[in-house]
Order: C-alpha cells, then sequence, then structure tokens
C-alpha cells in the first residue's frame, strides 16, 4: 500500500520519496489554522477601518465554515503535541502551552496559537481585558461559557455581563479592548486560541484586570 501525504487535506500518493517516520511541531492542520486566523482577523480589521464594526468586536461563528473543522483539529492535536502548564492567568485549573509563530514560521511571524485547557468547574477566572493582541479561538472539546462587557477597563463595575454558551466546532473572535472572560461549570473545555501579536504568557502586558474584579462564580448556578 503506498503511503500518502496531505496537502490542504487532499490524500496524495508518495510514488517516490519515501516518507521518513519523524515526529516534528509542524504539521499542515497547524500551518493551517494559522493561516485561517491571520485571514480571518485582517478581514475584521478591513471592516473595523470601514466602519462597519466597533473596535471593540465580539463575533461567532462555526469552524467548519472557515476550515477548521472536526478532522483538522484532531489532526492538529495528534500530531503536535504540545506540553501545558498551569496556572494560566493565575488560574490553577487552567493549564496552557503556546506554539509560537516566530518559532514556526520565522523571525518575520508575530502571532501564536495557545492551547488552553480548562478543568471542569472553572469559574473563577477573572473578567480580563486583552489590550495589546486580538484573538481567534476554536472550542476544540468540550463546552462552557464566555463571558463579556461592553463597559471600559476604567469603568467596570460587573453589572452590566453578557455571556453565550460555547461549546465543540465554535467559533469566537474578538479584537482586543474586549473585556471578557471563559467558564466551564460542568464539563472540561479545551480551546486552541491565536494570538495577535504574540506576548509571552508571563509578560505583564498580557492581559489587565479592572479595578472591579469579576468571576462568573458570582453568578448563580446556570
Amino acid at each position: 500500500m503506498l503511503a500518502t501525504v496531505s496537502a490542504d487535506m487532499v490524500e496524495l500518493d508518495v510514488l517516490a520519496g519515501r516518507r521518513r517516520a519523524v515526529r516534528s511541531i509542524w504539521s499542515a492542520s497547524l500551518s493551517r489554522f494559522f493561516e485561517i486566523s491571520r485571514q480571518t482577523l485582517q478581514r475584521v480589521s478591513v471592516e473595523i477601518k470601514a466602519g462597519c464594526l466597533e473596535t471593540q468586536a465580539f463575533l461567532k461563528g462555526n469552524a467548519e465554515e472557515v476550515g477548521l473543522g472536526e478532522r483538522v483539529i484532531d489532526d492538529l492535536l495528534t500530531n503536535c503535541p504540545l506540553s501545558l502548564t498551569s496556572p494560566f492567568e493565575d488560574t490553577a485549573s487552567i493549564a496552557g502551552g503556546v506554539w509560537s509563530g516566530r518559532v514556526l514560521f520565522g523571525p518575520d511571524f508575530d502571532d501564536a496559537l495557545a492551547k488552553l485547557a480548562f478543568s471542569a468547574g472553572t469559574q473563577d477566572l477573572p473578567m480580563h481585558m486583552h489590550e495589546f493582541s486580538d484573538r481567534f479561538i476554536v472550542v476544540a472539546a468540550g463546552r462552557g461559557h464566555f463571558w463579556w462587557s461592553e463597559q471600559r477597563l476604567d469603568s467596570f463595575n460587573g453589572l452590566s455581563v453578557h455571556s453565550v454558551g460555547v461549546q465543540q466546532g465554535d467559533l469566537l473572535l474578538f479584537t482586543r479592548g474586549l473585556l471578557h472572560t471563559f467558564s466551564a461549570p460542568l464539563d472540561e473545555l479545551l480551546l486552541l486560541s491565536f494570538h495577535s501579536p504574540e506576548i509571552p504568557f508571563d509578560d505583564p502586558r498580557q492581559f489587565t484586570l479592572p479595578q472591579t474584579l469579576w468571576t462568573p462564580r458570582m453568578i448563580k448556578a446556570m
């Protein structure tokens, strides 16, 4: 039986040049995730500049419809192992790791893809803001809630918070400056979160907390 190689998710028979059993941090699916994330964020940026969207935008959709369906995500998770460490953003029940665009594609790329694992029962990640980077997130497994507020960082009082349920296959995109958080009250939740630009987890610019601290635990069980 001939070996095969995937090119943009199309299987090609390898007729010459044997495929070597080499384990690499790179895969076509990982590259595809970066490329689709970059293109989608660029389109949203154009919409914002044209005045069609407000600067602090939040969009939700289906990952399959943008080319990041279950097959792509499964391939990425299977063939691109990544060590996760906790706490993430000071929350012990969340573990995270990152594939850096600089490492994968070269020094001209300043973005990254984070893998974030929420334990079931996670409701303590406080509302926070990414002031210096945008997010493109696919729910890779599980389910939970995304919470956000349209209030400003300096005037947030915890009284104007919205939520939407999220589950495997959902796509979330939000721009820098949006107050938000995630919770996973009943099930585990696994996110693939594209950051543009990349800001290291330990960089103080990674996230900012409002003066009024708010977590999903403050809401009665849904």
